[in-house]
């Protein structure tokens, strides 16, 4: 089957006092999906009434494909630009908030490529696997290696047959979420994936909805360092350096702690040898061109062992 490009829109309206919520699905092949491509989601709110036409809402959202490679598509929809990678990757936009004289509407969009190639079955299978030796990374406390595992998961699911209906998918993003077997402060992209992939399966957005939030605001290039300071530290003590939350930084952690990884390799961690670690890490993300402040520079009246 060839790949396709899905456009989910999650939504929740109050007609009236009464909330629902709702998904509508809309698929592109990848034959469509050329460079300078505009592409257009349609969709409709509400009943015809010819006693008041505000009671029906009509919407067209348009979308442009600015770069396709094997690799990343990058496209424009509602005036910001996004870029998804093809093969992991579940990419989903802020929300919108849409008004009329009787039907109030949140919205948000997931963006995703998928290839129905594996069955439900092995696919299961196969997560629970990765589940096992995430869990076994994270009890060591090298979350990192739950990077490309995470992605893994990730291209299983949305890429198996049934994807709405299964609920061993589900529960499997639920738990990696809630578990949290890698860190929002340095891999929020990774965490808003799962958590966006499950609101398509769940059929609505609103279920880790402050946690969104909060993730959408992290990742935004127009929110100032002060107010991405403040929300890494809700759930975190110490102050991290808001680099973390960029995607240079997502694109090249793992690369970075594997490196770090095999420089330590046997070698005893001694009283201060975090400063060592860091140091070292310093110098290995500013050869990727990331300019990075430890958590001792950024917490300068903190003892660190």
């Amino acid at each position: 089957m060839e790949q396709q490009l899905y456009i989910v829109s999650l939504n929740e309206s109050n007609d009236m006092g009464i909330a629902s919520h709702s998904s509508n699905v809309k698929t592109f092949p990848l034959v469509d999906l050329k460079p300078g491509a505009r592409l257009t989601v349609d969709e409709a709110w509400g009943q015809p009434n010819p006693a008041d036409a505000n009671d029906t809402v009509h919407l067209v959202w348009d979308f442009t494909v600015d770069q396709l490679t094997d690799e990343k598509m990058v496209f424009t929809f509602k005036e910001r630009q996004f870029m998804l990678n093809r093969y992991w990757q579940v990419l989903g936009t802020g929300y919108y908030g849409i008004p009329n004289a009787y039907i109030s509407v949140s919205k948000r969009f997931v963006f995703y490529f998928s290839a129905a190639e594996p069955t439900p079955k092995d696919a299961t299978r196969q997560l629970q696997k990765l589940y096992k030796e995430m869990g076994t990374n994270d009890s060591k406390g090298d979350y990192w290696k739950n990077i490309p595992l995470a992605k893994d998961a990730l291209h299983l699911m949305k890429d198996a047959e049934s994807l709405r209906t299964n609920p061993d998918f589900k529960e499997f993003c639920e738990t990696v979420v809630e578990d949290e077997l890698f860190f929002e402060t340095e891999t929020p992209r990774l965490l808003l994936s799962f958590i966006d992939l499950y609101h398509v399966m769940a059929g609505n957005s609103y279920l880790w909805n402050q946690k969104t939030y909060r993730l959408l605001r992290m990742t935004h290039p127009e929110v100032s360092e002060d107010e991405k300071l403040k929300l890494m530290g809700e759930t975190r003590h110490l102050k991290y350096d808001p680099v973390q939350l960029t995607e240079e930084w997502e694109e090249n952690l793992y690369e970075v702690e594997k490196e770090m990884d095999e420089l330590f390799k046997g070698q005893d961690r001694y009283m201060g040898f975090c400063h060592e670690y860091w140091s070292a890490k310093r110098v290995a993300l500013a050869k990727r061109g990331i300019q990075w402040r430890s958590p001792q520079q950024m917490n300068p009246r903190t003892k660190f062992d």
